[in-house]
């Protein structure tokens, strides 16, 4: 008797314009649906990523409409949603979903429960956040596994007192299909930037957050654009800064230099206008997908010492380093990549090289696949693939 197909349920708070959402949406996307049932449960309705997901053949998408940051029957919800989809293996993605998503979890004893952490954005110290962080931090010794995207998220972990044997680092992986860059829209991009004949584009792909440096990047544009003029700055992404950052490029007298896009999709199409790549975090970064995707489409990255970058970026090799909120060594490299062009390139194909070998979307969603069989075999909810097979066989030969 064929067994039924695995549940698995990611909770998200939103499914906005984000790396961890964008890699949900890959996971699912790439699922093998004869094995697994993925359901996504989003706290929040609307999201931009919304429409994509629902379109996924054989995934189910479901909003929990939750009223606001003081909702709590919101858990009340998950908890029948579970004990409705008779949901195998829980896996929420970000603060507060993780919350939201391991408590009922363990209410219902939830086989396997999976937390996802991407390791960044811990300069948000709002009471609220500290509250979530710390509910978390405690729900985690009821976790099965906590999955880091980087050596540095385990690091982290390992600092929280989190035991070995219970992290497992699964990477991000790249949709190289997503990237495909549109020459209508490339040349659109072009001219609103207003670029010159000979100017080159340095840009920034991720949401406007303190932990993401911007204000270090204007910095370092404000020095650029002094002895080279011609130059434009692209700022893809949006977030609770944008008033602000705009206000400093006035300030620094570069208003007319830097292009905020906002929040996008056609990623590629921006990313192909770029010369130089950067990433300016601050903060615990984990497996930047600006970074790989800048890499994928072999441009020269520039990103801070932080994290998970230096797990992607091998100096002089992949990319470049530089200390971060340092505006002056983000000039300096920037410049290395200019004035050295044919190094530049080859830096950035070698960098592709590494993104098509090893942080494909394929390897991402089959090491996740075999995650979830393994946690599940563990707690006897599950046979292995060979006593899988023998029950095939036999229940095949009872019918001859």
């Amino acid at each position: 008797m064929q067994e039924r197909k695995i549940t698995v349920m990611f909770l998200v708070n939103y499914l906005g314009v984000g790396g961890a959402e964008q890699q949900l949406l890959e996971l699912v996307r790439g699922m093998n649906k004869a094995r697994f049932q993925p359901v996504v449960a989003s706290l929040y309705s609307g999201g931009p990523l919304e429409s994509e997901v629902r379109e996924v053949p054989g995934v189910e998408l479901i909003s929990l409409n939750r009223k606001g940051k003081y909702d709590f029957s919101v858990l009340f919800s998950i908890l029948q949603l579970m004990r409705q989809k008779k949901v195998d293996i829980i896996q929420p993605f970000l603060t507060p979903a993780t919350f939201f998503g391991i408590l009922p979890a363990s209410i219902n004893r939830i086989p396997v429960k999976i937390i996802t952490e991407r390791c960044g954005l811990r300069k948000d110290t709002s009471p609220g956040n500290r509250f979530y962080r710390a509910a978390e931090d405690f729900l985690t010794r009821f976790a099965s596994l906590v999955v880091p995207n980087s050596e540095a998220g385990r690091s982290y972990l390992l600092d929280r007192g989190i035991a070995p044997s219970r992290i497992k680092v699964i990477y991000n992986g790249v949709n190289l299909s997503r990237l495909t860059p549109d020459p209508a829209k490339v040349a659109q991009i072009k001219e609103e930037m207003q670029l010159p004949h000979n100017g080159k584009v340095i840009g920034i792909v991720a949401r406007l957050h303190p932990a993401k440096g911007h204000d270090t990047f204007l910095r370092a544009a404000k020095i650029i654009s002094e002895s080279i003029p011609q130059t434009r700055f692209a700022v893809v992404g949006d977030g609770p800064l944008r008033t602000d950052l705009e206000y400093l490029t006035r300030e620094l007298g570069v208003a007319s230099k830097v292009i905020f896009f906002g929040g996008q999709r056609d990623v590629g199409s921006f990313l192909s206008t770029f010369d130089v790549a950067c990433l300016c975090s601050t903060d615990l970064e984990g497996c930047s997908n600006s970074v790989l995707e800048a890499m994928a489409l072999g441009k020269p990255v520039v990103a801070t010492d932080v994290g998970g970058n230096r797990e992607l970026v091998q100096p002089d090799a992949t990319g470049l380093l530089v200390p971060h909120e340092n505006p002056e060594a983000l000039v300096d490299a920037v410049l290395k990549c200019f004035n050295r062009p044919e190094w530049a390139q080859t830096m950035g194909r070698q960098a592709q090289e590494m993104v098509f070998s090893r942080f494909s979307q394929e390897r991402m969603v089959q090491e996740y696949e075999s995650l979830y069989e393994e946690a599940l075999m563990r707690k006897g909810h599950r046979k292995s693939p060979a006593a899988q097979q023998e029950t095939v066989t036999s229940d095949t030969s009872s019918l001859h």
